[in-house]
């Protein structure tokens, strides 16, 4: 179901409106197209076994602004959640660049973090926007060597990880496979934080996709994100 300039829904064949579904709600990058993570999980499990909800942000740039954008995000939320047969409890995050950032943005601010109740979020390449307001399960990626970030994303692995009181130990997270990218072998580089109230993972990645900034969406991301996100309790 597409509502121009605003959102799209995209349901899986099985879905009758009668069994809830678990949703993917994705947030494109700058200059990105609203579609992006529709067309980033086609052919992906997610688009046989999730409802998958993808809006545009309103800035003319296709930027995210979260004072101007929030509002439209818990709209399309609540109207997903009064509307369709979506299981609450299973509500997902994804989102790249400056809709990764989107997704801390909402972290930091709790009613909107809570309204959300989002189960776990894996962003790609956002930003440190201060202190997260509540735990929330995290795969976190982000390009070693990312160009336009300018670092790996430590700062915001930070923030998770304080959220989720992790010691500051880690152990390599193996579920994650290599891929290959513009000729190369990508290591994903991902490692689990000890201690955590919630699982915290980061990627730290070699992927230098994305006009060789390393600031894409790697290539093994989707089928990461769908095995963190499904293996949820």
């Amino acid at each position: 179901m597409t509502v121009d300039n605003d959102h799209i829904y995209t349901f899986p064949d099985s879905y009758d409106g009668r069994a809830p579904f678990p949703l993917l709600v994705g947030f494109h990058a700058c200059g990105n197209p609203i579609d992006q993570f529709i067309n980033l999980t086609r052919g992906s499990a997610f688009e046989t076994e999730y409802v998958r909800a993808v809006g545009r942000s309103s800035d003319s740039g296709g930027c995210w602004n979260y004072n101007n954008d929030i509002a439209k995000v818990l709209r399309t939320y609540d109207d997903l959640m009064n509307n369709y047969c979506i299981d609450m409890d299973r509500v997902f995050a994804t989102g790249h660049s400056s809709g990764a950032q989107m997704i801390v943005q909402i972290l930091a601010h709790r009613s909107d973090a809570e309204h959300m109740n989002f189960k776990a979020v894996a962003p790609v390449a956002a930003s440190d926007y201060g202190a997260l307001q509540v735990p929330m399960p995290v795969m976190y990626i982000q390009g070693t060597n990312d160009t336009v970030r300018g670092g790996d994303g430590a700062s915001t692995v930070a923030r998770f990880r304080t959220a989720n009181m992790c010691q500051m130990s880690s152990t390599p997270y193996s579920e994650v496979m290599g891929c290959q990218s513009s000729g190369k072998t990508v290591n994903p580089g991902c490692v689990s934080y000890s201690g955590c109230s919630e699982p915290t993972i980061w990627c730290s990645h070699d992927d230098p996709a994305y006009s060789n900034t390393s600031h894409g969406v790697p290539c093994f991301a989707i089928q990461a994100m769908y095995d963190f996100f499904t293996n949820m309790p």
